[in-house]
């Protein structure tokens, strides 16, 4: 069962989503929030898998919110639920430990499928931002941090991998073994110093690489 929060000031917009997933079997509302420090709060004494947070709330907004619990470690995964795009904004909550970012305007299955892939480990991006996200990644990074060196092969399958296909869905498009697939992805784990894919998508995010 994913124990989820809802966090936001707008009661229609509460209790919308919480229609949306009340006939979920593996998706339980544990409580609601309708500003950062309420939120805090529930948090640290529910500990939900995952928090879906709105980010214009009053007292708290949710990127301080998101600041306050980046040192904290917890295994709460957090979810962006807003109408705002603005990129910069977006970049920053990724840092500060965001695992998704849903508009509003999203429909049941995308809301539904980004809790399940968030609470499996994965990131989840609606389309338009992660075409941000990679459009305005930075190009170049510090003098003292080298950068990664990608073949065209790992970059080919690195972009396939942020528009989440599978191993077997990659291997097909690109006509090789499945077995050569998971060795590409493996050295880009690697090479990027990171744990799994959903580490792999956020920093490649971050260093520009697609």
């Amino acid at each position: 069962m994913i124990s989820v929060l809802i966090v936001d000031d707008h009661k229609l917009v509460v209790e919308g989503i919480s229609l949306m997933l009340s006939d979920l079997e593996d998706i339980k509302i544990i409580g609601t929030a309708s500003n950062g420090i309420e939120a805090l709060e529930l948090i640290q004494l529910k500990k939900p898998d995952i928090v879906l947070l709105d980010l214009n709330m009053p007292k708290m907004n949710g990127l301080e919110l998101c600041k306050k619990l980046h040192p904290m470690q917890l295994d709460t995964k957090i979810i962006i639920l807003s109408m705002m795009d603005e990129i910069k904004l977006i970049q920053r909550l990724i840092q500060k430990g965001a695992d998704g970012y849903l508009l509003k305007n999203s429909g049941k299955d995308e809301v539904v499928g980004a809790i399940r892939k968030v609470h499996n480990g994965e990131k989840h991006f609606d389309q338009s931002v992660l075409i941000q996200l990679m459009t305005n990644a930075p190009k170049t990074r510090s003098s003292h941090s080298l950068m990664p060196k990608i073949s065209k092969r790992e970059n080919e399958i690195l972009r396939l991998i942020m528009d989440e296909l599978t191993s077997n869905e990659i291997a097909s498009k690109l006509f090789i073994s499945l077995g050569t697939v998971e060795t590409h992805r493996r050295n880009l784990i690697n090479k990027l110093g990171v744990r799994n894919t959903a580490g792999l998508v956020k920093k490649s995010i971050e260093m520009g690489l697609v």
